[in-house]
């Protein structure tokens, strides 16, 4: 029962993350860093990424200030697992966020997941 329930919760928050970024303007573009390596040759450091590109998501804006003269913003984004390729997110990847005609590459403060046997949900909590 507790599997049948799992999977029930996974795909309706899978609806309703896909019902809501449809009717709302916004898109974000994610990008999962991928694990970086150290090119003795080049001396470069060389990280291969995934990008996540033209995710319709719900995003609520939750907070905007003033902060030494610029404005900060910071907005919760709900991410269905599916979305991003079943990964779990993590501080270092990077959200861009497309509403009103305006661009703006997010930093990851806070994620929420949300889970019982299998991962259904992600809140993310971006500054930008």
């Amino acid at each position: 029962m507790a599997g049948q329930l799992d999977s029930l919760l996974k795909n309706v928050a899978k609806q309703i993350v896909s019902d809501l970024g449809t009717s709302l303007d916004s898109t974000i573009s994610y990008v999962k860093k991928g694990t970086s390596s150290y090119n003795l040759d080049t001396g470069e450091e060389v990280s291969i990424d995934t990008t996540y590109s033209d995710l319709k998501v719900p995003v609520e804006f939750v907070q905007s200030t003033e902060d030494d003269g610029r404005e900060r913003r910071e907005a919760k984004i709900y991410i269905s697992p599916d979305l991003i390729g079943d990964n779990q997110p993590s501080f270092e990847d990077e959200i861009t966020i497309t509403y009103a005609g305006s661009t703006r590459v997010g930093q990851i403060v806070n994620i929420d997941t949300r889970q019982g046997g299998q991962t259904y949900l992600f809140t993310i909590l971006v500054r930008f």
